[in-house]
């Protein structure tokens, strides 16, 4: 439950409480046994907080202004003591890794955060992660056609294996975790092993292959057969574009699905024939792109026009300023923060430049990347990557925030 603290005392109270908020009110809780270290290096922190309703994060920084501890994280009111002016909390002493801090100088400060509400965007570089479906789809291994429907083999993140169903629309409809490994270890670069490279059986017992091309082993072939071997059609590639390398078809109508690479791109498509006319002793084929859906490497990827691109784009800034709301119980106002974005094993959160987690973003785990990109005055775009995905989320009113400063204190 969030809270607002508001002072109702008259001005002379109000005097007090700043003065005690402000002062460097951090002091040494004596122990029951003073020999415990434990014990003896707890500090009491306390402050006044801002008026304005939110969650409160709190953060202690040492001589150098590094954040070396954060204390508070996204809290409410009530996990604070609360005092008649002022909220208090203590700490033991230890940094972030656990281990006893020197002795020496130190200071809190920290943020009440209002509402800031954080909208999922959309994915980038990989057509098969939607928000319908938990599957993250890596690389599709194997295809085959059932029932007008496609069956998929694909590695999911992290290793493991699952089979789609999908729909003649390419959604998927259905997808079981495989129990046993499938053949997917050739990587989008890799070079056919075997001529024909894929072949499967069609309607009226035709046969589709894919095969080199005769004038450039880079590039490949779909060819269609009849019953008696007889070239039906054929469809290329044109140079550039994933190239066919793996293939499947409907028994039922003249159909085909491929699976094709380029070093950077897998893309899975279906194709309709519709239809087929004579020029000279070449058939003409024209074909429909029923469905089509990628995966596009992006280990490196920038930001363009508040896009994520995969080569060209500007590198995103590490930080941006945004003006909060100033503190009224603040002598020196500070009313600019610098954010950035952060993760951890929990998923993705805002979080200041000095590394104070403000906000949470979302719980997306296994991140590798997070960058944030201006949208504008008073709302940032984050863009975070599991190496499967590129996820981009807008959290706005950012100006909903204000600053609190606990003074210094001394650790002994």
């Amino acid at each position: 439950m969030r809270q607002t603290i508001q002072s109702a005392v008259g001005s002379a109270l109000l005097v007090l409480a700043l003065s005690a908020a402000f002062s460097a009110r951090a002091q040494e809780v004596p122990g029951a046994q003073p020999s415990a270290s434990a014990m003896s290096r707890k500090v009491r922190i306390s402050f006044l907080p801002p008026p304005l309703k939110g969650t409160i994060s709190l953060g202690i920084y040492d001589s150098k202004s590094a954040l070396v501890r954060v204390l508070h994280r996204e809290s409410d009111v009530d996990e604070f003591q609360i005092g008649h002016d002022a909220l208090s909390t203590t700490w033991d002493g230890r940094g972030d890794d656990g281990q006893n801090l020197p002795a020496g100088n130190y200071h809190a400060r920290g943020y009440v955060v209002g509402d800031l509400p954080v909208e999922g965007v959309g994915f980038h570089f990989n057509d098969w992660v939607t928000n319908e479906r938990p599957e993250r789809i890596e690389k599709i291994c194997t295809i085959a056609a059932e029932n007008e429907r496609l069956i998929v083999s694909a590695r999911v993140a992290h290793a493991t294996m699952t089979t789609l169903t999908c729909s003649p629309a390419g959604d998927v409809v259905d997808a079981v975790e495989e129990l046993s490994p499938v053949d997917c270890e050739q990587d989008f670069s890799g070079k056919p092993r075997t001529d024909p490279i894929g072949s499967t059986e069609g309607k009226d017992r035709t046969r589709w292959t894919i095969e080199r091309s005769s004038d450039d082993d880079e590039r490949t072939e779909v060819k269609q057969y009849s019953a008696a071997h007889e070239l039906l059609r054929s469809l290329r590639i044109p140079a550039g574009e994933p190239q066919p390398r793996a293939i499947a078809a409907s028994q039922d109508a003249e159909r085909i699905f491929l699976v094709e690479q380029t070093a950077v791109e897998q893309r899975l498509r279906s194709l309709s024939l519709l239809t087929t006319n004579s020029a000279g002793e070449q058939s003409i084929s024209d074909w429909k792109v029923d469905f089509e859906k990628k995966i596009t490497a992006h280990g490196d990827f920038g930001i363009r026009e508040g896009k994520p691109v995969m080569t060209g784009g500007e590198r995103p800034p590490e930080k941006s300023a945004i003006k909060l709301q100033p503190n009224p119980l603040e002598k020196d106002k500070r009313a600019t923060v610098e954010l950035a974005a952060g993760y951890d094993d929990g998923g993705s959160f805002l979080k200041t430049a000095d590394g104070l987690p403000l906000q949470t973003i979302s719980d997306t785990r296994h991140l590798v990347r997070a960058v944030i990109a201006p949208h504008d005055a008073k709302s940032l775009d984050v863009f975070q990557d599991d190496g499967t995905v590129v996820e981009q989320f807008r959290i706005s009113s950012l100006d909903a925030m204000m600053a609190f400063d606990c003074g210094d204190f001394e650790l002994k």
